[in-house]
């Protein structure tokens, strides 16, 4: 299978998982950083994916949620490698401008249409 074909549209953080869990739990932020020592506002914001989950919060939330250290580190990983194909394949589709001498204007527009192109008429 095709690298390209497996690269998800949008990048899933782990924190979204965590979001779950507590969700799920009836859990509280705050109960979690009680229960596991993490600081609320590092908690938050690996939450909130804007801190990436580091191998000291997984073995705390492994202890925390019987969820394994290295399943928050395989998402931790996998997102990582999400993001960086994702920023790949965009920049495969930068723009490029081309004339194309097409004479049938309504295959010019199916064109476009289908494979969302910018064009100038």
């Amino acid at each position: 299978m095709n690298k390209k074909e497996l690269t998800p549209f949008v990048a899933t953080h782990p924190g979204e998982m965590i979001k779950d869990e507590l969700k799920e739990r009836g859990m509280t932020q705050k109960q979690l950083a009680d229960e596991t020592g993490i600081k609320t506002s590092v908690l938050s914001e690996t939450i909130n994916g804007k801190r990436s989950v580091s191998l000291n919060v997984a073995i705390a939330l492994e202890k925390a949620l019987d969820i394994p250290a290295d399943v928050w580190m395989n998402m931790q990983t996998q997102y990582d490698l999400d993001k960086a194909n994702i920023a790949k394949r965009e920049d495969m589709h930068e723009t490029v401008a081309v004339t194309i001498p097409i004479k049938d204007r309504n295959l010019l527009k199916e064109l476009v249409k289908k494979f969302g192109w910018a064009c100038v008429f």
